[in-house]
Parts: C-alpha cells; structure tokens; sequence
C-alpha cells in the first residue's frame, strides 16, 4: 500500500471589512487552513480545517508539531488507526476541539487521495450506490450595513432566481417584531414553494423563538437554525416537541453531545460542519447514529470551496443528507479555473464525474505554512 510520503499546509485569509454581521459576530476577516497529502506516487488529496480564530497560528503549529509528523511515513491503510490514536490521546492532551479541525482536514485529504489513485469521484468511493447530487440550500440575508428590507429582498430574490428552493436568512439581530416584518418581506417576494431557514444564532429564549416561529407559516419555514443557548438542549428539545424544526448545533464535533441531541430529540436537522467534525468519517458515523429515526443531517459550510465540495460530496453518497449550505457571503476560491462550475437545477447540484473531490488549491492564492517530508 501506498505511503504517505509529503504533507503540505497553506492558510488563507478572507477579508470581509465588517459590513455584514449576524447577532453573534460581525464579519472582519476569516482564515481557513488546508492540508495537501501526498503518496509515494505522487497523488495528492486536499482538505480543509476549521479555523474560527482571529488567527491561524495556533492550528497550524498544532499541525506541524503535534498531528501529521504522525502521519508521515504511514502508509494510507494506517492513515485512520494513527488518527484514531490521536484522538484518544487527546483525553490527556485536552486538544480535543482543536484536534477534531485538524482530523477533519486530514481526514478529507485522504479520502480525496484514495478516490485520485482509484480514478473515481470522491463520492462514488464513500458510497457507489450514491446519487452523485447534492441538494443545496443558499445561505445570506445578513444585517449588513445601510442594509434596508428591499435590499434583503432582492437579495433572497436572486437567490431564488438562481434555483435555490430554499434560503437561509439571519434572526435575532432585532426585535421580534423587526425581524417578521423581514421575514414576511421576504416570504411575500417569494414563490408559495420556497422555503426559509431562519437562523437564530443562539440568540433566543425558547418563549421568544416559539413566538417568532408560530407568527410565520410553518409551511414555508425549512427550519430553525440555533433558536436557543448551544447547551440548551431541553430548551430545543420543547421547541421540536412544539413543532418546531429545529436544526443546530452547527460547529459542534463531540460525537457525545450529537448522539445526546439524537436521543433527546432535541433536533430536527442535526447540523454539522464535515471541517469541524472530524471529516467523511465522522459523518459516517453520524449517519449511523440518525439512520433509525427521522432525523436528518444539514451540512455546515462557511469557508471556502474546499469545504463546500467535501461536504457537497457526502451529501451526494448519502440520503441521510437534507442539505448542504452555499454560503453567499464567504466565497473563497469559488471563481476560479480549479473550481467545477456550479449549477443548481431544482436546489440540487450535480456534481461533476470528475477524480477526487474534483478541485485543486490554488496554490497562489494561499500563503504557505510549512512542509513535512518523509525522510
């Protein structure tokens, strides 16, 4: 079996100048790191790392000095068992949120280097019984700034106009009653099909976001990301016992606590990050752990292209998969010759029959961190 012979990490910053902001964060700047992994042969699998910090540092020198000087040198059937290792370690190292960033990205890399050397799509290679779509939705409607409701409108108009059956707009930034006359605007701009994710951001009592829901059509609304607290799992928990279709807890990669949001039926869309989760086979597991009841996974992505393709991927091996984000404000390295076009029919993407995860870095466009080589 092949070996993992080199390993290279970039980090990229997107500016984003803070006119744009959801009630938890106002959107200045935002890093994402990659991993490119290398065989013997020289086939190369990317993947890509959550990175919500202020700054990279501490990612990448965990990185280069704590995680893949285990990898390399380890042929691709051990790859899993040494990250596995990492990860128990961690009961003793106390990484365990920032380990899961970095298995995400290794992780991802991986199954992009099998499915090169197998010349097969990554998705065909999760799951060859796989439809080879993946159903998206179009995330936006930020508060942004001199950013009046006909603004908002045009923009969810657009979206819609674009094929996307459903948007995701923010709540929660305003009163109660400012935030339905938004998304009333838009629900009446909008054709009777569309459907709307509206996204909290933790920042509702669950009194208040059971008011705000069941003043909307429940017809038209997809689902309510993040109504409440992130450790609020009774408080989600009495909305979905309410009738509300609650998805969360986006960033969340301790397969305890989703496996806890399962159980309590506190969920309705189980929402995670394949970035921050721990990658392809987290979610695998995942799926497992939904497959019995009528819970579905909702895939996170906030990034960039890389992960916006893992995640699209996944969702088109697996049916336990509703949606994947398209994030219209964070659009790093969609525009660009590495980058399949993409185009929505009916909300779904139809990925291309391409190699792999069916991009490359554009390593120009990235700044380089370090290198590890076999020696």
């Amino acid at each position: 079996m092949a070996v993992i012979s080199r390993v290279r990490v970039y980090s990229h910053r997107n500016d984003l100048g803070g006119k744009l902001w959801n009630p938890a964060i106002r959107w200045t700047r935002k890093f994402a790191i990659f991993v490119i992994i290398e065989d013997e042969d020289g086939n190369e699998g990317l993947g890509e790392c959550w990175c919500f910090d202020s700054a990279p540092d501490t990612l990448v020198t965990y990185l280069r000095t704590e995680v893949l000087p285990q990898l390399v040198g380890v042929s691709l059937d051990a790859a899993d068992t040494a990250c596995e290792q990492l990860l128990r370690r961690a009961t003793l190292t106390a990484r365990h949120g920032l380990l899961a960033s970095a298995i995400s990205g290794i992780d991802m890399a991986l199954w992009d280097l099998r499915s090169q050397r197998l010349a097969k799509p990554l998705w065909r290679c999760l799951n060859v019984k796989g439809t080879g779509a993946a159903p998206l939705y179009a995330s936006g409607g930020l508060y942004g700034q001199d950013k009046q409701i006909p603004d908002l409108v045009d923009e969810m108009v657009a979206l819609q106009s674009r094929g996307f059956s459903i948007l995701k707009m923010k709540v929660g930034g305003l009163s109660i009653d400012e935030d339905l006359s938004r998304v009333q605007a838009v629900l009446n701009a909008t054709s009777a099909d569309t459907k709307l994710i509206i996204d909290g951001v933790y920042s509702y009592a669950v009194s208040d976001a059971l008011s705000l829901y069941r003043s909307l059509p429940a017809e038209r609304i997809e689902a309510f990301q993040s109504p409440v607290a992130a450790h609020d799992l009774a408080g989600m928990a009495a909305l979905v016992a309410a009738s509300v279709p609650v998805m969360g807890t986006e960033a969340e990669y301790r397969v305890e606590v989703h496996r806890e949001l399962v159980d309590k039926q506190a969920v309705q869309f189980l929402q995670v990050a394949p970035v921050a989760c721990g990658g392809f086979s987290r979610l695998q597991q995942l799926s497992d752990i939904i497959a019995p009841i009528p819970i579905k996974l909702s895939l996170e992505v906030s990034s960039t292209a890389v992960a916006f393709m893992a995640a699209c991927h996944y969702a088109a091996a697996y049916p336990s998969v509703a949606h994947v984000e398209y994030h219209t404000v964070h659009q790093v390295f969609f525009d660009n010759p590495f980058m399949p076009a993409i185009n929505i029919q009916d909300g779904r993407y139809n990925l291309p029959d391409t190699v792999g995860l069916g991009m490359l870095l554009p390593v120009d466009e990235v700044t380089p961190e370090f290198v590890i080589e076999r020696e």
